[in-house]
């Protein structure tokens, strides 16, 4: 597949929200989890990029929350493993719309199996996507996706760790 053919990626900013407060949750002060995790990220984007299907145990077609659905629309869901946390909290998920027609995935919300045991509740999923569909509130995929929280991003911190090391 060519670039011309590839998904262009989008972020919602309840994406943006939920990806700040995992960090800050499970990574704030771990920051070799925090790299592998954002390592992580980067690697699905560019999975999604060329391929919004994943096909299972990574990726599946999501039911929609009751009334919400659009035509050329697809509701998807990522499960995978959270590095370098245990238990629940080891088994993250990704929320996101797969548009066919205009090429785009629109990354919603991620979290992980502790917070949520399937997802988020149809009430909160349905007002989001809604929100989402009608007003489409997102931005480009950009660099906020290596920030840890505080701003910096985790080149900055790396930088910091490398200049403490010498």
């Amino acid at each position: 597949m060519n670039e011309s053919e590839q998904f262009h990626i989008k972020l919602s900013k309840n994406f943006d929200k939920t990806q700040q407060k995992l960090i800050r949750d499970h990574y704030r002060k771990n920051q070799v989890g925090l790299v592998k995790f954002v390592e992580l990220i980067q690697k699905f984007l560019r999975i999604l990029s060329v391929d919004p299907r994943p096909r299972p145990p990574l990726g599946h077609l999501e039911p929609w929350p009751k009334g919400c659905s659009r035509e050329g629309l697809e509701f998807w869901k990522l499960e995978f493993k959270m590095p370098q946390l245990r238990g629940a909290a080891e088994q993250g998920r990704l929320i996101y719309l797969l548009n066919l027609t205009k090429k785009e995935v629109v990354l919603i919300w991620i979290y992980t199996h502790a917070e949520f045991e399937k997802r988020p509740p149809d009430k909160n999923l349905k007002h989001l996507l809604l929100e989402i569909m009608d007003n489409y509130e997102v931005s480009d995929e950009s660099n906020n996706l290596a920030d840890s929280g505080d701003g910096e991003t985790v080149e900055d911190k790396l930088g910091e760790n490398k200049s403490n090391d010498s």
